[in-house]
């Protein structure tokens, strides 16, 4: 699978973790003003089995393009217990069941996470994400939505900081890249990930200082060179993707990101 399967167009979209605590329709209100594309973070009140049929209103009433953040605060696809790991995996594959059923995607989602026990035993936080991650693609391969493995930041609590482990673990598996550049900029990976760029079927886009803290600032507040997406050849999604509701902050933000683009 890679970038122009997703289509020619460079869409900037949008997508604002904390909006999963609003009502849907709420959240809706706040981004169609601004963004012909919303991906939304299957969360809280945004878990997409939870919303379907509010997405199906949706998909009626507007022309809003929407894809999906899988959830990454509930879930962990390298759980050391082999029940919560198979949960993981059961919730995944049904939001992409949804996915299929309202004709969106990409889904983007997380490796497993490094948490207090897995520590113990980290180089296995690896092999339990791939092993995941197959039965996934396994399960759902038939449906044709699109899966994107996001590169993570430089933490502790994280895996795939960089293009190296992004390739092995991506290595055989029907499955697409979501490329962080925020995520790039922490863990100093920028070009040797832009380097995967034929495997790109998302992106991410916030800026931040380069680390510690993955910050999600507005484009153009922090350090990070965006000019290098402008001589990309990708042209599918680019998410701007921020922690801050405020939309004048992202409108902003998407502003600056046209004019990369142009």
């Amino acid at each position: 699978m890679d970038s122009q399967e997703i289509g020619e167009a460079r869409m900037i979209g949008f997508s604002c973790p904390p909006m999963c605590i609003m009502p849907l329709s709420e959240a809706a209100e706040m981004v169609l003003p601004h963004f012909g594309h919303w991906e939304i973070v299957s969360e809280a009140r945004h878990f997409i089995p939870d919303v379907e049929r509010d997405i199906e209103i949706l998909q009626q009433t507007t022309d809003l393009g929407i894809s999906v953040h899988a959830p990454f605060s509930d879930i962990n696809p390298a759980a050391f217990t082999e029940s919560a790991r198979k949960f993981a995996v059961s919730t995944l594959c049904e939001i992409i069941r949804v996915c299929h059923r309202l004709g969106i995607g990409p889904i983007t989602v997380h490796p497993g996470v490094v948490g207090p026990i897995q520590r113990y035993g980290r180089e296995n936080v690896f092999k339990l994400t791939r092993k995941s991650l197959e039965e996934i693609v396994a399960e759902v391969r038939e449906l044709g939505v699109g899966i994107a493995l996001e590169n993570m930041p430089a933490m502790y609590a994280t895996i795939l900081h960089t293009a190296k482990e992004m390739e092995e673990m991506l290595e055989g598996l029907e499955m697409g890249m979501c490329f962080d550049i925020g995520h790039a900029n922490i863990s100093h990976q920028i070009d040797d990930l832009l380097a995967m760029e034929k495997r790109f079927i998302n992106m991410h886009v916030h800026d931040n200082v380069g680390g510690p803290k993955d910050q999600h600032l507005a484009i153009g507040t922090g350090k990070i060179d965006f000019s290098v997406l402008g001589k990309l050849t990708y042209r599918g999604n680019h998410i701007i993707e921020v922690k801050s509701t405020d939309m004048a902050e992202a409108v902003t933000s998407k502003r600056y990101l046209e004019r990369v683009l142009d």
